[in-house]
C-alpha cells in the first residue's frame, strides 16, 4: 500500500468518500420521504374515517362498547371506505382503553405491539409503527397507525389503522430510482473531474519533475482547484443538511462566514482557517440523525428530547470519521457545543475546549439567536450581541466575544 503512486491514493480515497456521500444521502431522503408518505397517508386515512365516523358517533359513544344496531351501522358505513383506501383493519380505542368498534377478522398480529404508542396517540401526538402480520394466512409487512380522534377540542379516542406497507413500495420506488441516479451520476461527474485534476498533475509531477520543481505557483494552482473541489463537495452536502428545515436554511453557511471573520480577527494562520472553515460548514451534520418531531418541534423539549438532541455533535464526529481529509475537524465539531463555563457533550470548561470550537460557539449562538425558529422568531443583533456580553466568561470565551465585537463594530 505504501508504494501506491499518488494517484491511486487519491483514487481509492475518494471513491470510498463518494459512495459514503452518495449512501449517506439516499438514506437520509428514502427515510425523511417515507415518513412523510406515512404521515400524508394517516392524514388522508383520518379525514376519510372522519367523514363517517364523526356523523355517527356521540360523545357518549366512546364511553361504552357499542350497540349491534350502531356497530352495524358503522361497519356498513364504513366498508367502502375500507376498501377504496385498501384498509386491512381498523379499530376505534376510547379513553379507557378499550376497543368500541374492531373490524380486522383477517389481520392476526404475530408480534403485540407496547401500549407506548397508543397512550403517544391520546396525548394528541399521531404515530405508527412498521411489522409483520399474517392476512389470510401470509405473512406481510404493514403499518400500523395511531390516529387521535378529537371532538370539541377533546381527545375521546384514537384509530387504530393498518394498511399494506407495499404502498409506500409502490410510490417510493421510482422517486428513489430516479433520485438515486441523479445523486451518483452527480457525485460520478464530479470525482472523474477531480479524477482528471489529478491525473493531469500526477503526469506533470511524473514527466516534468525537475521543471515543476522551478513552477511552483503551477503547482499552488492544481492544489488550489483541488481544494476548491473539495470545498465545494463539502459546501454542497452543508447546503442539503440545512434545507432539511427552512428554518435552518443557511445557518451553516453563515456560521461559516462568521467564524472566519472572527479567526482572521484573532490571526489565526491559512491552515487553521481552512480547518474552522470545514468544521463551521460541518458542526450540525449530526442532525441528520436527529428525529424531525425534535428538531422541529415548536414547543419545550423533554429532558429526553433534549438528550437526543446534545447527541448530535458525537453523531456528526461519527458520520464523517471515515473521510481522511477532515480529520483535524473532528474535536471541532465534538465540542463546538461547550461552553467556557461547561456544556456537552463531555462538559469540559475554559481553555480545553479546541480553540476554534470555542469560535464557532460564539458564531453558532449570534445566528441561533437571530434567526427564526419553529418556536419563535429571530431577535435582532443587539439582543443577541447583549446575550453574547452577559455570558462572557461565563458560557462564552472573553477574548473571542471581543473579537466579535470589533468585527460587529466595523460593520
Amino acid at each position: 500500500m505504501k508504494k501506491l503512486p499518488l494517484l491511486r491514493y487519491f483514487t481509492f480515497y475518494s471513491l470510498i468518500a463518494f459512495i459514503f456521500t452518495g449512501v449517506s444521502l439516499l438514506l437520509f431522503i428514502n427515510s425523511h420521504m417515507i415518513n412523510s408518505q406515512i404521515d400524508s397517508m394517516e392524514h388522508v386515512t383520518h379525514l376519510a374515517l372522519d367523514y363517517i365516523v364523526e356523523p355517527e358517533l356521540s360523545i357518549n359513544d366512546y364511553k361504552t362498547t357499542l350497540s349491534k344496531e350502531k356497530f352495524y351501522d358503522l361497519d356498513v358505513k364504513l366498508k367502502h371506505i375500507t376498501e377504496s383506501e385498501n384498509i386491512l383493519s381498523t379499530k376505534i380505542w376510547n379513553t379507557s382503553n378499550s376497543v368500541i368498534y374492531s373490524k380486522n377478522s383477517d389481520v392476526i398480529e404475530i408480534k403485540v405491539n407496547k401500549k407506548s404508542n397508543l397512550d403517544e396517540a391520546f396525548k394528541n401526538k399521531p404515530n405508527y409503527l412498521i411489522l409483520n402480520v399474517l392476512v389470510n394466512g401470509r405473512n406481510i409487512k404493514v403499518i400500523k397507525i395511531y390516529s387521535p380522534i378529537e371532538v370539541n377540542n377533546s381527545i375521546v379516542g384514537v384509530y387504530e389503522i393498518i394498511k399494506p406497507y407495499s404502498e409506500i413500495k409502490l410510490h417510493m420506488e421510482p422517486v428513489i430510482r430516479n433520485i438515486s441516479m441523479i445523486v451518483f451520476s452527480g457525485l460520478l461527474i464530479l470525482y472523474l473531474l477531480l479524477l482528471k485534476i489529478m491525473y493531469d498533475s500526477s503526469m506533470k509531477m511524473f514527466k516534468q519533475n525537475e521543471v515543476i520543481i522551478h513552477k511552483s505557483n503551477d503547482v499552488e494552482e492544481a492544489y488550489s482547484k483541488l481544494n476548491l473541489s473539495y470545498k465545494s463537495t463539502v459546501l454542497t452536502l452543508s447546503k442539503a443538511i440545512d434545507a432539511r428545515d427552512t428554518y435552518t436554511s443557511g445557518h451553516s453557511e453563515r456560521v461559516t462566514q462568521l467564524s472566519l471573520k472572527i479567526g482572521q480577527a484573532l490571526g489565526l494562520s491559512p491552515d487553521q482557517l481552512n480547518t474552522l472553515e470545514i468544521a463551521a460548514l460541518f458542526h450540525d451534520v449530526g442532525k441528520i440523525g436527529i428525529p424531525d418531531q425534535i428538531l422541529n418541534k415548536p414547543g419545550k423539549l423533554t429532558n429526553e428530547e433534549f438528550n437526543k438532541i446534545k447527541a448530535h455533535p458525537s453523531i456528526g464526529v461519527d458520520i464523517l470519521k471515515t473521510i481522511d481529509f477532515l480529520d483535524k475537524t473532528f474535536p471541532i465539531i465534538l465540542h463546538h457545543h461547550e461552553k467556557y463555563g461547561g456544556g456537552y457533550p463531555l462538559g469540559i470548561r475554559g481553555e480545553t475546549i479546541p480553540f476554534e470550537s470555542r469560535i464557532i460557539c460564539v458564531a453558532d449562538s449570534y445566528d441561533a439567536i437571530t434567526s427564526d425558529r419553529p418556536y419563535r422568531k429571530g431577535l435582532p443583533p443587539n439582543v443577541a450581541i447583549d446575550e453574547l456580553i452577559k455570558f462572557k466568561g461565563i458560557q462564552f470565551d472573553p477574548i473571542i466575544v471581543e473579537a466579535f465585537l470589533e468585527i460587529h463594530i466595523k460593520e
